[in-house]
């Protein structure tokens, strides 16, 4: 029986390794990032946090007789979510910007239609994709050296997401051996497509 964690493990580190790479992330890590970067760094947050928790909230709707464990589940993950694009929002706001601009709504729209298709016709393709946001967040944020911005956004995730990592990787254990392999590929290249999205978003932004 193939093992999904092992599977998304390392895929998250995979993502890790690409994120690591890039110039962009290397400055908001190191605290010495540009006014301008940083501000598409949380406009990408809140659409990240918005989109996920669409979605994942239709993953609980659409599990609740197939798999009520799962169902509740993601209940869990979505409420541990909640308010957090409105926290990106804040620190944009405190930066004197009060709108979410970006230059391809179209490519959100597209993101949006992809998450919520998967919540649709195969829930567990969004536990790969929060498995991949939550622990990746939970490795990066609290690494981060402090920013002379406000960040409420990364002090909430440096503190929350190791915990929601945690739970999400008992959540994939709990399941899992019920998977086969043709499952546990949907699931990973689901995951990959997501985080490719996400480096989209953050270019349009």
């Amino acid at each position: 029986m193939s093992n999904l964690e092992s599977n998304l493990d390392n895929e998250v580190q995979n993502y890790l390794k690409l994120l690591k790479n890039n110039e962009n992330v290397q400055k908001l890590q190191s605290g010495s990032i540009t006014l301008s970067i940083y501000k598409k760094f949380l406009r990408t947050f809140y659409f990240i946090e918005d989109l996920s928790q669409k979605a994942v909230n239709k993953a609980a709707q659409n599990t609740t007789l197939s798999n009520p464990y799962l169902s509740k589940r993601f209940e869990v993950c979505a409420k541990g979510e909640l308010g957090h694009a409105q926290i990106a929002l804040k620190d944009l706001s405190d930066l004197g910007e009060n709108s979410i601009d970006t230059d391809n709504k179209k490519l959100i729209d597209e993101y949006n239609d992809f998450l919520q298709k998967e919540a649709d016709e195969y829930p567990l393709g969004i536990l790969g994709h929060s498995y991949l946001f939550e622990n990746v967040s939970g490795i990066l944020f609290p690494d981060n050296q402090p920013i002379e911005y406000p960040s409420k956004f990364i002090e909430v995730h440096a503190k929350e997401d190791p915990g929601h990592s945690l739970a999400i990787k008992r959540t994939v254990r709990k399941i899992e051996e019920d998977l086969d392999r043709s499952d546990i590929d949907r699931i990973i290249n689901f995951s990959k497509k997501s985080g490719d999205y996400l480096i989209k978003v953050f270019e349009s932004c």
